[in-house]
């Protein structure tokens, strides 16, 4: 009898095990080195990785021979910075007169980059329209066009510290010093606080999948809805091993970078019910990470970065 319910036992947690199992397959493509990647990003194939006071940009039109395009310095350290708009990439500062300069020493191969400094700490952009966080002065709503011209449309006086947020119309989701702030921004000109949460602690990084957030707040994942947007409500939260130093989303799968314990990914089909598919290692602690099509892209600090292939 004992040991029936033992094999019965066995058999459910092999099925349980089973149903968490990811079938997709990771590939190693390869490292770039010489250059510093504590941040990546990658926009239609084009890859931006960066350090404090220099960004490199790559093209991985063949992804096993990544090609350097150009690198730019900054006189004062990087807040942040936003690719999304092509050959223009906009840079935010702490410093007013912060100038960016490019390093002619790099080899050129037809690409032109065009920079924009703008005083922040974080920075997304949605189509059209830029949104500036600082510290002092809350969040900026800037329409810039086609890339040229900046038009400042509203500011949001959030004071207490922008940490993260995202921006998809018609709301903002802001982490500041005490928890979540959600902002109206229906009408662009006249943002509106419209709900707060603050029953997190510590949340440093943010991403949005529909109408569930995934919140990072050091070695906690906490999981969000916001159906109600007036009433965001936690639902889920997973303990990991390490601090959550990055978060990104693709097709139901959750990313989370963790430092020296690589890279979890989670199913979040069911927010209720996270499924642990797969943990890989880079041979180097994980800074951030980026996706696009079927490659990851991780920031492994001053060891580079690497391109895997997932599907």
């Amino acid at each position: 009898m004992i040991r029936n319910l033992l094999c019965l036992i066995l058999l459910s947690l092999m099925l349980q095990s089973c149903a968490a199992v990811d079938n997709q397959f990771l590939y190693t493509l390869g490292t770039v080195t010489g250059s510093q990647a504590f941040s990546i990003d990658v926009v239609n194939g084009d890859v931006l990785v960066r350090n404090q006071n220099q960004i490199w940009l790559y093209s991985t039109f063949n992804a096993w021979q990544p090609r350097i395009e150009a690198s730019f310095t900054s006189l004062y350290p990087i807040e942040d910075v936003n690719f999304q708009g092509g050959n223009y990439i906009y840079i935010s500062s702490q410093e007013p007169t912060n100038i960016i300069s490019s390093v002619d020493s790099l080899n050129q191969y037809g690409k032109i980059y065009f920079t924009r400094s703008l005083i922040g700490d974080r920075v997304t952009r949605e189509g059209a329209t830029l949104y500036v966080a600082d510290r002092y002065r809350g969040i900026d709503i800037i329409n810039i066009g086609s890339g040229g011209a900046q038009d400042l449309l509203a500011n949001f006086s959030e004071k207490w510290g922008v940490r993260d947020f995202v921006a998809k119309y018609p709301y903002i989701y802001a982490l500041n010093d005490f928890g979540l702030v959600t902002v109206d921004i229906s009408n662009l000109s006249f943002p509106v606080s419209i709900a707060t949460n603050y029953q997190i602690n510590n949340a440093t990084k943010l991403v949005q999948d529909g109408d569930i957030l995934y919140v990072a707040a050091e070695k906690n994942l906490l999981v969000l809805s916001v159906r109600d947007v007036n009433r965001p409500t936690l639902i889920n939260q997973f303990r990991l091993f390490d601090n959550i130093q990055a978060l990104a989303i693709k097709d139901k799968r959750l990313f989370i970078s963790q430092g020296r314990n690589g890279v979890k990914i989670f199913d979040i089909s069911n927010p209720l019910k996270l499924e642990d598919l797969h943990t890989f290692y880079p041979p180097f602690p994980v800074y951030d990470i980026a996706l696009e099509n079927d490659f990851v892209y991780v920031a492994m600090g001053r060891d580079g970065w690497m391109i895997y292939e997932y599907r």
